[in-house]
């Protein structure tokens, strides 16, 4: 007798479609944009979120219940965005629109949005939080708590980042080239919440990567992919 969870999956196959499970203003929105640039029918889950957390329903999907997640055609759940990238590009890609010329580089760029990256825009959005949720006195402790992991750790990681990543762009529309790849959709996440919380500027310092945000944001992909999400605020991540 097949079980409920086999009754699920054969449901998914017979339908043919990807299912993106994804969270508003979260970094599922660069999975939104790829699925709106691969061209191909997804069925789409929108969440909110909840305190902001994800909400516990996507639980009943995978045990960590976190957005991105997709399942596949034949049921399969997958997690982590980058798995997801190399998922899509690999299975839908079919005309090799964004096949990399350098699959080690794009690896590598890819991996610095996530390996390197998240840790420092973590501890960034860790001491801003502290500080808009701390009651005062207290939050004259922890203002300066914030101004001490900026001037030792974050502001300087994210100068050596920008500086990294605006030589490796170069005079290139994409950072692959001049095809977009998997390290565009990767970076601009992290990219968005730098600039759009204000703890990066790219005017006159990196006019490279502000020409490529400005490509990104110009995409027809990009903007359905806006579109069909339920919102893409970074500047409300981290409040209740």
């Amino acid at each position: 007798m097949a079980s409920p969870a086999d009754s699920r999956k054969d449901e998914v196959a017979k339908a043919g479609l990807p299912i993106l499970y994804h969270l508003d203003t979260s970094n599922s929105q660069r999975i939104l944009w790829l699925l709106e640039e691969l061209g191909i029918q997804y069925e789409l889950r929108a969440s909110t979120r909840q305190r902001q957390r994800a909400p516990a329903a996507l639980t009943k999907v995978h045990q960590l219940g976190k957005a991105p997640m997709l399942t596949t055609a034949d049921g399969r759940t997958i997690i982590e965005s980058p798995v997801i990238v190399s998922y899509l590009l690999t299975t839908y890609d079919t005309n090799g629109l964004f096949t990399s010329t350098d699959p080690i580089r794009t690896e590598e760029l890819s991996s610095f949005a996530t390996a390197s990256l998240g840790p420092v825009t973590a501890t960034e959005m860790l001491v801003e939080i502290l500080v808009e949720q701390t009651p005062w006195p207290i939050s004259y402790l922890t203002k300066a708590i914030r101004g001490r992991v900026r001037a030792e750790y974050t502001s300087k990681e994210f100068e050596k980042a920008l500086g990294y990543l605006e030589t490796e762009l170069g005079e290139n529309e994409w950072f692959g080239g001049e095809r977009l790849g998997k390290e565009d959709f990767m970076l601009s996440f992290p990219l968005d919440v730098m600039v759009g919380r204000g703890w990066v500027h790219l005017e006159g310092r990196y006019p490279r990567l502000e020409a490529w945000r400005r490509r990104v944001g110009e995409r027809e992909a990009w903007r359905r992919g806006l579109k069909r999400g339920n919102g893409y605020d970074v500047m409300g991540l981290g409040r209740t």
